[in-house]
């Protein structure tokens, strides 16, 4: 619901940019297109955006070149400089959906952690995701993965879950395949 909210605001802030006059818009347009872009992870059309705001628009203002050092961190897949860049008092046109990317962000994080890991110590965890101990402990029960008790840095079992049934085709419907798209090369 969000993304498509997200989607449809971009291709109206699209629109806007293309009718202006000049080619050139309000500063608030341009970040807000940009910080769609980030939240639908459209970094090409980001990098274009950067490119065609004019110097003198860039230079003056604090936040686009914090949404910039974003857009940086999510190229570069660099998660430490991505919470350190996206930890910034935001304009309210732009704040929610800077927390949008935010929240996003993380919860890829986990499910990709929980796809990845067998295991994973806390500090690390904690590192990739920007939680607090306590959040980790919440994060952790709410997905029934497990924490070895111990010292600091502990150690986190993630639960594999399972999104689908992989299809099981039986050897003979294979090799029936196999057979037919050999013979359509052959003739």
């Amino acid at each position: 619901m969000l993304s498509e909210k997200i989607r449809q605001l971009t291709l109206v802030l699209e629109k806007h940019e293309l009718e202006a006059p000049g080619g050139i818009v309000s500063i608030q347009l341009y970040s807000e297109l940009f910080a769609a872009y980030l939240y639908q992870n459209d970094l090409a059309n980001a990098r274009f955006l950067w490119k065609r705001i004019p110097q003198n628009m860039k230079a003056g203002n604090g936040e686009l070149e914090q949404m910039y050092k974003v857009y940086v961190a999510l190229w570069n897949n660099n998660t430490a400089a991505f919470y350190q860049a996206i930890n910034h008092d935001w304009s309210k046109h732009v704040s929610e959906l800077m927390f949008e990317l935010k929240e996003k962000f993380q919860q890829e994080t986990i499910a990709l952690i929980g796809r990845a890991y067998s295991s994973i110590f806390e500090n690390v965890f904690a590192e990739m995701t920007n939680q607090t101990p306590d959040m980790i402990e919440d994060t952790c029960k709410s997905l029934s993965w497990e924490i070895v008790p111990g010292a600091y840095p502990r150690l986190i079992i993630p639960k594999r879950t399972v999104d689908e049934k992989p299809i099981v085709v039986g050897a003979e419907a294979q090799l029936h395949r196999l057979t037919d798209f050999v013979s359509f090369l052959e003739n």
